[in-house]
């Protein structure tokens, strides 16, 4: 799976009703798109849940690069946004796991993939906790209204264990990963993914959420969103076991 999310910073004195209304009127155009798995439409608003600045920034997951750059140089629909904001940069990075939660609406298959997993992947919902314990609570219908990124550089000492031996890179994403599926058994998530962009050797952790008050239980979170809508497909599964 591929991941992608762009940020059009708007001024300070920006209308933001004039993106709620664009998502309104248009937001429903990705979700019956084939090779997309997920886009959530997220804008920040200057004073609010601690913006400093108005942005429009959606965050993608992809089954299928070819689907991903359809829509960005294909006619797929992006021209729209290079018309109306100019063309921004899109970070992009290969997603390691992706988990989905009790507020999960569209039951995303789950991908947890670790050296240290000894439970099964789960095929058709939340990941199950490894003490053997009950899984989260069934799917609500709600869709999340709100979202959190984490963005992390990997240590510049990450390639050493702690005895000097060997790689210690995969030990530190086998703990991202770690963190990422106890973070599914948190009330209000959605969906959660981990991200790697190997250009800059950083790893992002993009949470959806129930709502804002369980948002705001992100203490790690960098960036917080507010989402107006969620396009996803779901026809494809997310794919099971180790992604490399």
């Amino acid at each position: 799976m591929y991941a992608m999310q762009y940020t059009i910073t708007l001024p300070a004195d920006y209308e933001m009703a004039i993106i709620r209304r664009r998502v309104a009127d248009t937001g429903h155009a990705l979700d019956d798109r084939a090779g997309l798995a997920l886009k959530a439409y997220a804008i920040r608003e200057r004073g609010v849940a601690g913006a400093a600045v108005n942005q429009y920034a959606p965050f993608y997951l992809w089954h299928d690069a070819g689907a991903m750059g359809r829509f960005l140089v294909g006619g797929g629909g992006f021209e729209r946004i290079i018309g109306s904001f100019g063309r921004p940069a899109v970070a992009h990075g290969t997603v390691l796991a992706a988990v989905t939660g009790s507020a999960s609406q569209t039951g995303l298959t789950s991908q947890v993939d670790s050296a240290s997993q000894t439970g099964p992947v789960s095929q058709t919902g939340p990941a199950r906790p490894r003490d053997g314990g009950a899984s989260p609570p069934a799917a609500s219908a709600a869709s999340p209204t709100a979202a959190s990124r984490r963005v992390s550089a990997l240590p510049a000492d990450a390639d050493t264990r702690d005895d000097g031996s060997g790689s210690g890179l995969a030990a530190h994403v086998a703990r991202e990963i770690d963190a990422l599926a106890a973070l599914a058994g948190r009330a209000g998530v959605h969906t959660a993914a981990l991200t790697l962009d190997p250009r800059r050797w950083e790893l992002t952790r993009f949470v959806l959420w129930a709502d804002a008050a369980a948002a705001a239980g992100d203490g790690e979170a960098t960036e917080r969103y507010e989402v107006l809508h969620v396009s996803a497909p779901g026809a494809a599964p997310l794919p099971s076991g180790r992604g490399w």
